[in-house]
Formats: structure tokens, C-alpha cells, sequence
């Protein structure tokens, strides 16, 4: 995501405190922008790899300016 000016943070954690969860941080130009970014090829490569991490997780927050 570095390489897209419309991204301006992609941060991707964990915590020892809660093992099987991963804390995504990202932060766009706009939603056009992110949802841009999700028919990339790499991306696309990303969520397949990711699939099996991420199974049955959902967005919890979407915020808004």
C-alpha cells in the first residue's frame, strides 16, 4: 500500500494479549480510494494469502470525516 498516494497509513498488528486477532489500521484519501485498492491484483493476492487468518472477521469501525 505504500505505493499509493491515496493511502496515507496501512498498519497491520498483533498482540500477545489476544493471540488470534489482527488490528488493521488503514487510512484513506477516501472510500473510492479504498475500495480501488481491493480490485488490485496485489491486493487481491494479499486477501487470498490472508484468507484463511481472516476468516470470519468483519469491519468493526469505519470512520468518517
Amino acid at each position: 500500500m505504500e505505493k499509493l498516494m491515496e493511502c496515507y497509513v496501512y498498519s497491520v498488528s498483533f498482540t500477545e494479549k489476544e493471540p488470534d486477532a489482527v488490528f488493521v489500521y488503514e487510512v484513506w484519501e477516501n472510500e473510492e480510494a479504498h475500495q480501488a485498492s481491493l480490485q488490485l491484483d496485489v491486493t487481491q493476492k494479499m486477501i487470498q494469502q490472508a484468507r484463511p487468518v481472516i476468516a470470519g472477521m468483519e469491519r468493526l469501525y469505519t470512520l468518517e470525516s
